[in-house]
């Protein structure tokens, strides 16, 4: 985070170095930390090492509201020196420094439902104050039950949306920090919290919590520094005036609903400027929730990051007037309204159309719908608590549709954006540009499965796309907060949840998952609960960052002590094994299986899907134990615990071991002939010696039997290419990429895709959606999950050659994998050190390539004739015949 305002932990820092020199590596640095009266609180002295990443603060305790100015010098290998200054400020450090008083609405309040309409109205939360000095600083601490959007004088201190946002409230409830020092004023102020339902109270996301409050409840402290050097604190309290919201309902998942006639304008400005009568309003009533799970937010906070026009106004075949924004987004439609008084207009959202051009709801569970109801003023509406997964919408209420009255808000999680790339194939650029939306609209708070119809954390789907994630934006902030609230939400035994925050909907399915495998606090479907290992182990491969190692190290030692024990303890019924082989396969309990093997999906959820589960947790589960086994006995030895490491090591090889003669049959076969069951040993290196070859024909054999076409699912699917360049397929590899028929990744972009679908087949030949039937459940697919996009992980690896060959791309391996059906490629990168960039092209039997390190970085370029180069930083240019 660049100049974060608001900590509570001790930060880490990191630098990059520019130089027009080549070859430039850092000799050594020092950094100075200091209060802001100018006193030194840490100094590391000079530190003779190129370390420039994850330096751990190790000064004087810091002290809270107190902003940090932090100086590094460095000096290169050259002799050259070059120094840098940056800010942070933190926030509350003690919870003893919690003054304010927890109040909740009086407002009347209702059992939440899923649709529209059944949520209670938003509240108005008030805070008078005067200021009788003129004021130097001052810092404003807020959260609450719900999500509120925040006013200091009728004016929004920033543009974040949903703060708190989305955590396992119960340990981990979020508070923000503003700098509202410009927005006061001499004499009278206001503080206004306008809050709705959000996560906290959602119908598909309240947590079972026994101190749940179905009010909506605010807490705020305000530190303000006069001139003078005097200070005051404003706190919430039972003064605050509550009052009812023009938002007379809203949910994430259903929508909202406005009557403007209801609003009360100037409700959160001083009294002169207001037109409210604020002798009607309530006092809030004080709450005693406590601060014991409140943790200052880490993170950038969700933002509105693009503007869309509409591309397009449509009639369908019905009749209907659809606006088409060109892209499916997570995000909300900003209206222009100038309609008589009473007008009621509604706009209803979906991902896609049907075949024929008809408003297709691929979204049955979730109404996704907007009322707006005009008091006959001209204005700008856009919906305060909610948000949508669409790409078109109908419009009722309105005579006519005008394009410049509609704007698609696309709403993500602040991130920096880190990488780029393009070729020559404009449908596998276009593929890249799909997962990078798919990505965007997925990381919104948390990192969820699809925008529209369950906005939930599944562990799995980050599972399989964290490293993918990683090549796109820094997400490092994002997963370490979620990270977080998985460890609070992993149970004592040490199993994770499938979706974490484990709430709402989801509740009652791991319930039920409980009661039909006999597993009680232990659903923890292989490949999902191993998310607790695996995310913090790639984003260490990615980034070098030991400092998520260390902070998840107990959680993910826990998950491989549970995985361990439950495959000792809990044998098949069928099983013809020995103990001494049994107890190392874990393959008992609640499993997804692959999730979503093409073959066995292409009709919907039934029977089929049910016996894939059933097959493919024979060997996926067991594999994902001696992953997680594996990366956790690494995980120990670089944080230097020997003995885990040894331990975990040992466990992993016995896992090995009763993976070849427990999973692989005496004819060398696994116990289904599938793509991933092949791919994934291959892959994750449980293939014994002697069965190399078998297990590589066999995965040849299938894919020719699938007319070329992939048949993996989630967790295969990050398997299978480079199973297949292990092998030296890469020509299959690159096959797959180029596929353009029923499953593919060229398929879905054929067929118009802007994202990631979630099924290979939402769409059929004709544009048909998919749609089944689960007992009285209508299935649609969403068009908007990212899991398969990790492909780009692949592209980038390969096509423009990006590896690493130390974590974080200490040290750089640039070796591109060339295919007939591309001429050109370019990537950019920035890693932890810098912009890594290729750049090549085939040009009259020649290839040239330009390649950019950063400093502090070296690299091995291997170009397509074998030719190997060894380089420090700096940018060159290299050819050879092609």
């Amino acid at each position: 985070m660049a100049e974060p305002i608001g900590i509570d932990e001790n930060p880490y820092f990191s630098w990059q170095m520019e130089s027009d020199e080549m070859g430039v590596m850092q000799a050594s640095y020092r950094m100075i930390v200091t209060n802001e009266s100018g006193k030194v609180v840490w100094d590391t002295g000079i530190v003779l090492s190129d370390s420039s990443t994850y330096i751990r603060y190790e000064g004087n305790p810091l002290e809270s509201s107190t902003r940090y100015d932090w100086h590094v010098e460095v000096t290169d290998n050259h002799g050259n020196h070059a120094a840098a200054d940056s800010v942070f400020e933190t926030a509350l450090l003690d919870k003893k420094e919690w003054k304010a008083k927890w109040v909740k609405s009086p407002l009347p309040t209702r059992e939440r439902a899923a649709h529209l309409g059944e949520q209670p109205c938003a509240s108005l939360f008030r805070k008078e104050f005067t200021l009788q000095k003129s004021v130097k600083r001052a810092r404003l601490y807020a959260t609450c039950h719900g999500v509120y959007q925040l006013t200091v004088n009728g004016i929004r201190p920033d543009d974040r949306e949903f703060a708190p946002e989305c955590t396992v409230y119960r340990e981990y409830l979020c508070y923000q920090t503003y700098d509202v020092t410009e927005l006061l004023e001499l004499g009278q102020n206001v503080i206004g919290m306008h809050v709705g339902d959000g996560w906290y109270h959602g119908f598909m996301t309240k947590a079972e919590d026994e101190s749940y409050d179905p009010a909506h409840a605010v807490l705020l402290q305000m530190d303000v520094v006069y001139e003078d050097g005097s200070m005051e604190t404003v706190l919430s309290d039972k003064g605050i005036k509550v009052g009812k919201s023009a938002v007379l309902c809203s949910d994430l998942f259903a929508g909202e609903i406005y009557d403007a006639n209801q609003m009360l304008y100037g409700w959160d400005k001083p009294d002169a400027d207001s037109k409210t009568d604020f002798a009607e309003w309530e006092n809030a009533i004080e709450a005693d929730f406590g601060y014991a799970n409140l943790r200052a937010q880490l993170g950038q906070p969700v933002r509105p990051v693009m503007l869309l026009p509409v591309k397009e106004i449509l009639v369908s075949p019905k009749g209907e007037k659809i606006i088409d924004f060109g892209q499916v987004i997570a995000g909300r439609v900003r209206m222009h309204v100038n309609v008589p008084k009473g007008t009621k207009i509604v706009i209803s959202h979906t991902e896609g159309l049907d075949a024929q051009g008809n408003f297709f709801d691929n979204n049955p569970t979730a109404d996704q719908r907007i009322e707006f109801i005009s008091d006959g003023r001209e204005q700008v509406y856009e919906p305060h608590f909610t948000f949508q997964g669409f790409r078109y919408i109908t419009v009722s209420g309105v005579d006519e549709l005008r394009a410049e009255d509609y704007t698609a808000v696309v709403l993500s999680s602040e991130k920096d954006d880190i990488g780029t790339f393009s070729c020559s194939n404009v449908d596998v650029t276009r593929l890249y540009e799909n997962t990078r939306w798919s990505q965007r609209a997925n990381m919104l708070s948390i990192p969820t499965d699809c925008p529209q119809r369950e906005k939930a954390g599944w562990t799995g789907d980050i599972q399989v796309y964290t490293k993918t994630a990683l090549l796109n934006e820094d997400i490092t902030p994002f997963l370490t907060r979620w990270l977080e609230n998985l460890a609070v939400e992993q149970k004592d035994n040490g199993s994770v949840p499938f979706v974490v925050p484990l709430a709402g909907a989801y509740i009652g399915m791991y319930k039920g998952y409980e009661q039909q495998f006999g597993t009680p606090d232990a659903v923890s479907p292989a490949g999902w609960g191993d998310a607790a290992v695996l995310i913090p182990y790639y984003m260490y491969q990615v980034t070098g960052n030991t400092e998520i190692l260390k902070k998840q190290y107990d959680s993910m030692k826990k998950w491989c002590d549970f995985v361990l024990e439950t495959a000792r303890k809990n044998r098949p019924e069928d099983s013809t094994l020995s103990d001494e082989i049994e107890q190392y396969l874990w393959n008992t309990g609640h499993h997804y299986g692959e999730h979503l093997i093409p073959s066995y999906s292409k009709d919907g959820y039934g029977e089929k899907t049910f016996e894939a589960i059933r097959v493919s947790t024979k060997y996926v589960a067991p594999i994902y134990c001696y992953y997680s086994l594996t990366g956790m006995s690494e995980t120990a030895e670089i944080l230097g615990y020997k003995e885990d490491a040894a331990y975990y090591s040992d466990k992993a090889e016995k896992v090995r071991d009763a993976f070849s003669k427990g999973v692989i049959d005496e004819e060398g076969n696994m116990p289904a002939e599938l793509m991933g069951a092949y791919a994934m040993p291959i892959y994750y290196g449980l293939v014994p010696e002697k069965l190399k070859d078998h297990f590589a024909e066999k995965l040849v054999q299938i894919l020719n039997e699938n007319n070329g076409c992939l048949d993996t699912g989630f967790l295969g699917m990050p398997a299978l290419q480079d199973a297949l360049c292990k092998i030296g397929r890469t020509d299959l590899a690159y096959d797959l990429l180029f596929q353009e028929q029923a499953p593919s990744w060229l398929y879905e972009v054929r067929h118009g895709a802007t994202t990631i679908w979630e099924s290979w087949f939402a769409l059929d030949e004709d544009g048909t959606p998919f749609c089944s039937q689960l007992g009285d459940f209508v299935f649609t697919m969403s068009l908007n999950h990212y899991a398969f996009g990790c492909v780009d992980d692949w592209i980038f690896r390969n096509v423009n050659g990006i590896d690493r060959l130390e974590p974080g791309y200490k040290k750089i391996l640039i070796r591109p994998q060339l295919d007939d059906r591309l001429s050109w490629a370019k990537r950019s990168f920035n890693c932890e050190f810098g912009d890594i960039v290729t750049e090549w092209e085939k040009k009259a039997g020649k290839f040239q390539m330009k390649v950019s390190i950063p400093c502090n970085t070296t690299a091995v370029i291997v170009m397509p004739d074998g030719t190997e180069y060894e380089k420090g930083s700096g940018t060159y240019e290299f050819c050879c015949a092609c």
